[in-house]
């Protein structure tokens, strides 16, 4: 019997009582018991039984006698440390015959498991209920934990009551006094020693500080333990496994890796985060950062806060579209008040978005989130000697990056210019089935359906260009190298944002104010209103279409898919799948999961603000949109998708300078759309005057800009206050920084001083 089919074996017995193998087992090289033996001993702590294995029988009595002692295991595990197993290595069991790549040879099954091993993590396998994968579960004791989150010096919470109890207690012996702060004034509604996160450390006169979770009052929640495990594994070096999980998904040595749900927590959470009740700014945000990460609930927070935000202009927008059938015409004579007013709207929405921002990272301990991330598994680098401290650091050339950041740039560009060739050659068509020679053919009862046909071909081209260059993006943005997933992520932003940008709004920009100079002023129907009404059908197609469309593949499309798997499964199984086998029919939530989701908000942010005043609805629309978008992202992430290893997050990253950035755009267009577009507004003032209005009301407008947001402090004065609290408590309490002995340089009567003083210079 070969050694891959003495391990299927032996998994197959701990997790399947009863099981027996399709062949009979006669022989086996002691060498390979051994290896085997030794492996999962130093994974799962296990005593393996000594089979002799010669029937069935007797193989049946050793199976179920392994399987008590598993069970055992796992429950005195359980009732020690409190949880249970937090992650899972998906394997693929291959044939003999099978042909294997030299990194699927190098990194074997056997081998990936001495790997985690050598890590410390204990682990229990078993098979699907088709044998074609082997599934190994993984977790950590909590006293590893504790020794990986004090290698790191992982940030933990203090309990405010614990906290405040030692710093009025003090350290003599460290020159460090008592700690009192009282706050007589009432400067700050919060307390002292409120939000205080600082590194762990596995010394004993810290622990009872510490905030605890769960019945057995640990300091690590489930998504700490599931950020200690993956740091754990893919440490290089002593008491690390040096696994690179994306890697070995890459190579296909694993079919899957990803964190378990803990179903308690997550019908706690459906629970409260399902109900049709709760408005945008009631979502469950400490809960959802509690179990999915820092930087999924950061999004919900935006998602909730853009919402929100959005009623106000969706009213007065519902309020002027109202006019506009009055008057039937998009130029109506209260489009220049209605782009003031969103003008202001955008400024307020962003300035008010970066103090909620600053709130949440104070509370959720992410404010120096960034200058402590550490690289990513993927980052390749040459191993050197930092020039700083003279730690054992990686490597990459600034010119080298540099160097394929410029390639990526031309690349980009050449689809941007692919991107223009199809607008125009869409614009042509627009031509010839409005004014041309297909005319007739897009005339239906008398109306003329060439520009909806044009729109509708706009808004396909739109979603297509953007999924297949998010593909593009994602390969030019590796080849770069970033070392850390923060920066990664805000160069693939930026690479995004520059290709959409063009491809979802250029065909609007040129109906706006290309059109009437290329085509003349008569091809804008009907005449003396500009190109208005034409810009409002266009970007009320593109907008509901892109709406409808997101939605369907977002939530339908997979529901659809997960049936029709779902029937397939049902009608080959021969017994059901466990829990573990369910989430991995589910689909991938990585970590594109928050940036696909980030980018179809932005993208509609830009048509909810860059030519409002042309489609009052828009705000409407989006704000209807958003109330279900906040439930389906829910739905998807909670029931439709595997959960997501947690990843951190100080604030939204470059997306936060795109909305500032389209913020400003959006003034430009609006006023552009005022002065140049409309005809009613301006009818009176010559081309030159309408240049001046433009000049004059742009610059203000971007002036007024700039004074809020000095008016406006980008992070309320309490969270700088308790920054500043943090930051003397951590020193004092964690670091033991010792007092400055000033009382005693003042007494002066610690330093004998000569006061003689002579008559002339001796």
């Amino acid at each position: 019997m070969n050694t891959l089919s003495w391990i299927r074996f032996c998994h197959c017995c701990y997790c399947y009582p009863g099981y027996v193998p399709s062949h009979p087992i006669t022989s086996f090289h002691s060498s390979v018991v051994k290896e085997l033996v030794a492996i999962m001993s130093a994974a799962g702590k296990l005593q393996v039984l000594k089979m002799g294995v010669s029937r069935r029988g007797s193989s049946l009595n050793a199976t179920l006698k392994a399987k008590d002692v598993r069970i055992q295991l796992d429950e005195e595990f359980e009732k020690e440390n409190g949880y249970s197993f937090d992650y899972v290595l998906v394997f693929q069991v291959h044939d003999e015959a099978a042909e294997l790549s030299e990194q699927q040879k190098k990194f074997s099954m056997r081998t990936i498991l001495q790997h985690v091993a050598r890590g410390g993590i204990e682990t229990k396998m078993f098979y699907s209920t088709d044998r074609g994968h082997v599934f190994c579960k993984l977790r950590a004791t909590l006293e590893r934990l504790a020794k990986e989150a004090d290698r790191i010096d992982y940030k933990v919470e203090f309990e405010p009551t614990e906290l405040r109890r030692i710093a009025e207690t003090g350290y003599e012996e460290q020159n460090i006094k008592k700690i009192v702060i009282k706050d007589e004034h009432q400067v700050s509604h919060r307390d002292p020693f409120q939000n205080i996160f600082a590194k762990f450390d596995v010394e004993p006169r810290l622990y009872p500080a510490y905030r605890k979770y769960g019945h057995k009052q640990i300091p690590f929640r489930g998504v700490d333990r599931i950020k200690l495990l993956l740091n754990i594994i893919k440490t290089r070096g002593e008491g690390g496994c040096g696994l690179n999980l994306s890697e070995l998904l890459r190579d296909k040595c694993l079919v899957a890796a990803f964190p378990l749900h803990e179903p308690e927590e997550l019908n706690k959470l459906r629970d409260k985060w399902f109900s049709w009740k709760f408005a945008p700014w009631q979502q469950p945000l400490w809960d959802i950062k509690d179990y999915f990460g820092e930087k999924v609930g950061l999004y919900f927070a935006w998602l909730g806060h853009y919402t929100t935000w959005l009623i106000a202009p969706a009213i007065v927008g519902c309020l002027l579209f109202a006019n506009v059938l009055v008057e039937d015409t998009a130029d109506s004579v209260l489009v220049p008040y209605f782009g003031l007013f969103m003008a202001l709207w955008s400024i307020f929405y962003y300035e008010y978005w970066k103090r909620y921002n600053s709130t949440l990272a104070l509370e959720w301990g992410m404010s120096t989130f960034e200058e402590e991330e550490v690289e990513r598994p993927e980052f390749d680098g040459q191993p050197t000697i930092s020039p700083i401290d003279g730690s054992e650091i990686r490597y990459f050339s600034p010119q080298t990056r540099f160097r394929r950041i410029m390639g990526s740039l031309f690349f980009i560009s050449m689809l941007i210019l692919l991107v223009v060739g199809v607008v125009a050659g869409i614009f042509v068509f627009r031509y010839a089935a409005t004014s041309g020679k297909w005319k007739e053919m897009f005339t239906v009862n008398g109306t003329q359906l060439g520009g909806a046909a044009a729109s509708t071909v706009n808004a396909i081209q739109i979603m297509v260009m953007n999924n297949v260059y998010s593909t593009v993006a994602a390969k030019l943005n590796q080849f770069e190298n970033h070392r850390t997933d923060t920066e990664f992520e805000d160069h693939l932003i930026g690479k995004t944002f520059l290709f959409q940008f063009v491809n979802s709004y250029a065909s609007l920009f040129y109906v706006a104010f290309i059109k009437t100079s290329v085509e003349g002023h008569e091809s804008c129907k009907p005449e003396g209103h500009g190109c208005m009404d034409e810009l409002m059908m266009s970007l009320g197609i593109i907008f509901i279409l892109r709406l409808t469309s997101g939605n369907f593949f977002e939530a339908g499309l997979p529901w659809i898919m997960k049936k029709l798997k779902r029937n397939k499964k049902e009608n080959s199984l021969y017994r059901e799948p466990s829990t573990i086998e369910k989430q991995l029919e589910l689909d991938v939530y990585d970590q594109k999961g928050t940036f696909d989701d980030y980018n179809e908000m932005i993208i509609q942010f830009g048509y909810v603000t860059l030519f409002v005043v042309s489609f009052p609805l828009a705000p409407a629309f989006a704000l209807f949109n958003n109330f279900f978008e906040i439930r389906i992202d829910a739905h998807k992430l909670v029931n439709a998708t595997r959960r997501p290893d947690p990843r951190g997050a100080q604030d939204i990253g470059t997306w936060g300078t795109i909305i500032d950035l389209m913020g400003s755009i959006a003034m430009v267009t609006n006023v552009a759309l005022v002065c140049f577009t409309s005809r009613r507004t301006t009818a009176n003032l010559t081309d030159h005057e309408r240049l001046w209005l433009f000049v004059c009301v742009e610059h203000g407008l971007i002036l007024l800009k700039y004074v809020l947001m000095l008016v406006v402090d980008d992070e309320p004065h309490d969270v700088t206050l308790q920054k500043q609290r943090s930051s003397f408590i951590v020193n004092k309490i964690v670091n033991l920084i010792a007092d400055d002995d000033d009382e005693e340089m003042a007494k002066g009567n610690q330093v004998r001083v000569d006061l003689t003083v002579f008559d002339e210079d001796i």
